[in-house]
């Protein structure tokens, strides 16, 4: 899984604002400051989050995950298409659409959902299991897309992070300005329903039907490879500590098909929603309990109230208890 070229070159901006800084954690990560030059460059995830990493210390910054792309004025005329498709959108919702299969595109292993609520619109940043720090990345995703809102002058009302600050003093506002929930249940930003809706004066159809066109295509060519089960998957790493909380009816609002489609396809795979369900919530307790967990506090962070739930579940999908599980992996 690999970072592209748009995202990583605001990494280069950064560092022609803050050249000490950046070439301290390009030193501490094992990367090459000229590198960051490359025009083309893309490099793994795994890198790209361990500059984040180091770079928490570095700028002493308890949110710089959120903040950063605000601290290297990544604004539309620094991202290209990016800049260009949400710069002469109509309005925000057509480009938060846009974006979100643009930042699909340009970062691998994300999903950006967007929820329309009555009076607001949440954008929603959900990373794939397969991603080792999830809330780093989803915070980076964030970042992008909430310095293109700020470049449109646009308030938002409020980001949610999965994160905990240490400074008492950063728990109220990020950089944009806004409200911060941090410690939240999902990385997301929130803006309201009339900013949304709000017409642009310089809007281009015809380049913004051409961009779109682009994305679809990538897009379409991507999902090839990626199964209905992985799609379900993915969205459930979301519910990280609140598996209770996940529903058919959820998991379908997210994918854009309803209950019965859903069904369907997954009967086409014989397989079911349960079924999906429980075999990602084993994966996700085995190894927890590798990792030497109590089977008090898994069972909490699978979402049971009561660990003997939890205990009767596992048994009834293994036929061994958690703990005779734990005993067996040591033998």
């Amino acid at each position: 899984m690999n970072i592209n070229r748009m995202t990583w070159r605001s990494i280069f901006r950064l560092q022609q604002i803050y050249p000490k800084e950046v070439g301290e954690i390009c030193n501490r990560i094992g990367l090459s400051e000229s590198m960051l030059s490359n025009q083309n460059l893309t490099l793994p995830i795994d890198m790209f989050l361990n500059f984040f990493i180091e770079a928490e210390s570095v700028f002493n910054d308890d949110l710089i995950t959120i903040n950063y792309a605000r601290l290297a004025q990544i604004r539309p005329n620094y991202a290209e298409s990016l800049g260009l498709m949400f710069l002469y959108s109509r309005h925000l919702k057509e480009g938060f659409k846009l974006l979100q299969a643009y930042i699909n595109i340009e970062l691998e292993g994300i999903n950006v959902l967007i929820k329309e609520e009555q009076s607001a619109v949440k954008i929603q940043f959900i990373a794939d299991q397969k991603v080792k720090h999830p809330s780093i990345y989803e915070n980076l995703c964030l970042s992008v897309l909430a310095a293109f809102i700020r470049s449109k002058r646009f308030q938002i009302k409020c980001i949610n992070t999965k994160i905990n600050a240490i400074d008492a003093s950063l728990k109220e506002k990020s950089i944009f300005n806004c409200p911060i929930n941090l410690n939240s249940t999902e990385t997301s930003i929130t803006v309201s329903q009339s900013n949304y809706l709000k017409k642009s004066s310089i809007s281009n159809p015809k380049l913004i039907s051409y961009l779109s066109s682009i994305a679809i295509k990538i897009l379409e060519e991507r999902a090839v490879n990626t199964t209905l089960t992985e799609k379900i998957e993915n969205l459930m790493s979301n519910y990280e500590n609140h598996y209770n909380n996940i529903s058919i009816q959820e998991i379908s609002n997210q994918l854009g098909i309803s209950v019965n489609t859903l069904r369907n396809h997954l009967s086409r795979d014989k397989t079911t929603f349960r079924q999906v369900f429980n075999n990602y919530k084993l994966n996700k307790s085995k190894n927890m309990l590798k990792e030497d967990l109590s089977v008090k506090v898994v069972s909490y962070k699978l979402g049971y109230s009561d660990p003997s739930s939890f205990i009767r579940w596992f048994i009834s999908q293994t036929q061994l208890t958690p703990t005779s599980y734990k005993i067996g992996l040591k033998t």
